[in-house]
């Protein structure tokens, strides 16, 4: 499915001025214009490269081309339909577009009362604070896959890891093109944490801007804060490339799980007691977002194993 802010127009420009200037063609030509008409013997720019063009009707360096714009852009850019093939415009990966996002909202979040959803559907919904689109697959380290109608798939972390985190330090992107797992770094006071999808993707277009921006990731994990867009082999079939990832109404329970266990590992780090031989009392809730921040690098490392870790995949 193309972006609904795509769209496409016929221009002309001169091919013989120093500055490619692109003018809308409009459905009827103005009766002064100089460049369709004879007049454009009397053209500075034309009388440069006219020596050995003949004499015709019009001028021989118009051009008109067929191109492609957004009309969400602030400024009007327009792309030669010839190159259209290189823009995520005209498939499913402008959703991931933040001009379509800022203006089109596509997501809408609901809270359920049951996660059990009729025809097996489930719409997005939240945990205490932490997003869930029943559109995706998710893996047992808490990365996710989307696949498009096209064929396209793209990959990030989910908000429960974003939320754990609450920031980073610093993102190393270990795959960014071939056939791969997509495989991600993030340094977390100064220690860095491996997240690796569990299977192999044609990797096709890393979202390399997030490495100046990594606040995009724990913002919006699931749009602007994707990581990986890939495509499958054609010899794989839909099964296969789902295969041992979580999705459906099945996600709810996995995720309440993981809240649980998160939040009884966040309580009993607080336990122990600190060098006064203190104890602090765990208040009942949820953890809180961010909480690693706190931890020490042994406890940071025992938490990411648990549940982040590659190996997580197997123990699964």
């Amino acid at each position: 499915m193309r972006c609904p802010f795509l769209r496409e127009a016929q221009v002309k420009f001169c091919r013989a001025s120093a500055y490619r200037k692109m003018i809308v063609r409009l459905a009827e030509q103005p009766e002064n214009e100089r460049c369709s008409s004879r007049e454009y013997v009397n053209c500075p720019a034309a009388k440069q490269h006219m020596e050995d063009r003949p004499s015709i009707d019009h001028c021989p360096f118009l051009h008109e081309s067929l191109v492609q714009y957004c009309t969400a852009a602030a400024v009007t850019k327009y792309i030669p339909y010839t190159e259209s093939v290189l823009s995520q415009c005209g498939t499913d990966s402008h959703k991931y577009c933040e001009l379509y996002l800022g203006l089109a909202n596509p997501n809408e979040t609901v809270s359920p009362s049951s996660p059990a959803e009729q025809n097996g559907i489930c719409p997005q919904y939240n945990i205490e604070d932490i997003k869930i689109p029943g559109n995706l697959y998710f893996s047992p380290n808490h990365m996710w896959m989307e696949v498009g109608n096209d064929g396209v798939c793209h990959i990030g972390v989910d908000a429960f890891l974003a939320k754990v985190l609450g920031t980073v330090d610093q993102i190393t992107f270990v795959t960014t093109k071939g056939y791969h797992r997509p495989a991600i770094s993030f340094t977390v006071r100064g220690v860095d944490l491996h997240f690796v999808f569990p299977h192999q993707m044609n990797i096709t277009r890393a979202n390399t801007y997030l490495r100046t921006n990594p606040e995009k990731i724990m913002a919006d994990p699931y749009t602007v804060g994707w990581l990986f867009e890939t495509t499958e082999e054609k010899t794989k079939s839909r099964n296969e490339k789902i295969d041992g990832l979580i999705s459906g109404c099945d996600v709810y329970p996995w995720m309440k799980q993981e809240m649980e266990r998160m939040t009884t590992l966040a309580h009993q780090i607080s336990a122990q007691p600190d060098m006064r031989g203190a104890v602090l009392m765990a208040d009942g809730g949820y953890f809180q977002s961010g909480f690693v921040q706190r931890l020490t690098r042994e406890e940071l490392l025992k938490l990411y194993n648990e549940f982040f870790s590659p190996l997580t995949l197997w123990k699964s």
